[in-house]
């Protein structure tokens, strides 16, 4: 099945794809399906239920904040963290929403968002419901949403079967994308934008990337910038690192560090980053582009697109493969393996190169679950981006210097997928175990 370069990178708000981002987009369409059954005008009262990792990390992960700012019709794209903390304060202050910016309803954030921890749902612990009231109390909509990773939400009645879109050229694995590029002589990302022209009209196509590739450098930039402490409260680093880090020379890999601390330390903060494929592992993607910008000459556009189509050819492959929800492996592991790809496309690789790079960058990754101090994505998720945005472009560097690399991208995707299945659900993206649980607040 292809998987979108639309799905594979996704601007929002930080410090999750999964606790932020989602719940925003599932409230969006609540109301979004309230208007087109045309039952808004009877809505009296909201309320949602926060399930599974939602219920019991989204106030650190700014969850209400999200779902209040989708429920009065805020886009994601459009919303930063201080936007969000606005929405709830006016929600708070007013005791109403304004579904869809149209329809003021009664809604008390601290009674009508409430945890459900006694139990938990079928097929992901991470779901959100939203409950629609009449005047009289009567419940007249309710719908239950899936948040399962990278922004992606899914219905409760949308069915098991899977939407595939058509698309000129199909692969379902590594292998199957090199044995196209090779069978039509493209390149991989001039074969990934003939997909989404499919899809969409090329100048949607330009422009969404363009986007992604200006919201990434905005989010280096700013963290690079940035003083003060993160919601943890430990205090931010890359402003002093990049410092550091120029008067020393630093190297390349050590450059990509900085960078993608910069990057996790504004998710951290609620800040606009694109998930790649996930907030928490936003870094790697846009620091290896960065990198790749220090460089790069003037009018570099369409190179950019380059990077990022490179990256989704790779992140669809293993996506699409099944890896969603098998822990840090297939999020930040991911990362690594999208920046590699990209980094090394836009150093003119062949395919064989390109796909050699994203598995030596995902190689180090396998077998990593999510494990969270204090329940938030900062510690050890920064971390663990600036490390694996050094390992990406060490793997792609690597890969250049190999004419004729052997693809086993293939069988470490076989290996993430087997990891997940055996690692225990509290260490794949709820993450009710570990370092989030058994650290000690001093």
């Amino acid at each position: 099945m292809y998987v979108s370069a639309f799905e594979m990178y996704r601007i929002g708000p930080g410090p999750s794809a999964t606790y932020t981002l989602g719940p925003q987009r599932a409230a969006l369409r609540f109301v979004h399906d309230l208007a087109a059954d045309g039952l808004l005008p009877q809505v009296h009262r909201v309320e949602a239920e926060l399930y599974g990792g939602l219920a019991f990390h989204g106030r650190e992960h700014a969850t209400p904040q999200a779902i209040i700012a989708g429920l009065g019709g805020q886009l994601p794209e459009r919303c930063d963290g201080a936007t969000l903390l606005a929405c709830k304060a006016r929600a708070e202050a007013d005791m109403t929403v304004q579904l869809g910016a149209r329809q003021r309803v009664r809604f008390d954030p601290a009674r009508d968002i409430r945890q459900v921890i006694n139990h938990s749902l079928a097929y992901d612990g991470n779901a959100v419901r939203f409950l629609a009231r009449n005047l009289r109390g009567d419940v007249i909509a309710s719908s239950l949403f899936f948040s399962v990773g990278g922004g992606v939400i899914v219905g409760e009645n949308d069915g098991g079967g899977t939407w595939a879109p058509r698309v000129p050229y199909t692969y379902t694995s590594a292998q199957s994308l090199l044995d196209v590029c090779r069978a039509q002589n493209k390149r991989v990302c001039d074969l990934v934008r003939a997909n989404e022209c499919s899809l969409f009209s090329p100048a949607e196509v330009r422009a969404g990337l363009l986007q992604f590739a200006s919201t990434m450098r905005a989010s280096v930039e700013r963290g690079l910038t940035a003083e003060g402490r993160l919601p943890g409260g430990r205090h931010r680093a890359a402003s002093s690192w990049h410092d550091a880090s120029r008067e020393a020379h630093a190297m390349p890999a050590q450059l990509c560090a900085v960078y993608a601390t910069a990057v996790g330390e504004e998710n951290a903060v609620g800040g606009r980053v694109v998930a790649a494929p996930s907030a928490g592992a936003a870094g790697p993607v846009a620091a290896l582009m960065q990198l790749w910008r220090d460089s790069a000459p003037v009018g570099h556009d369409e190179r950019a697109m380059d990077f990022l189509l490179a990256g989704a050819a790779v992140g669809g492959v293993i996506r699409a493969a099944g890896a969603r929800q098998v822990g840090c492996q297939g999020e930040i592991g991911v990362a690594a393996a999208m920046a590699a790809a990209g980094f090394a496309a836009v150093h003119n690789a062949s395919t064989a190169q390109i796909l050699h790079a994203a598995q030596l960058a995902l190689e180090p990754h396998l077998g990593l679950g999510c494990d969270l101090a204090d329940a938030r994505i900062e510690d050890p998720c920064i971390e663990r981006g600036a490390l694996a945005a050094s390992r990406a472009y060490n793997a792609a560097a690597a890969a250049l210097r190999v004419p004729s690399p052997p693809v086993g991208l293939d069988v470490v995707v076989r290996s993430l997928l087997e990891s997940g299945r055996t690692m225990a659900g509290r260490y794949k993206t709820a993450s009710i175990g570990g370092l989030a649980v058994n650290v000690v607040e001093c």
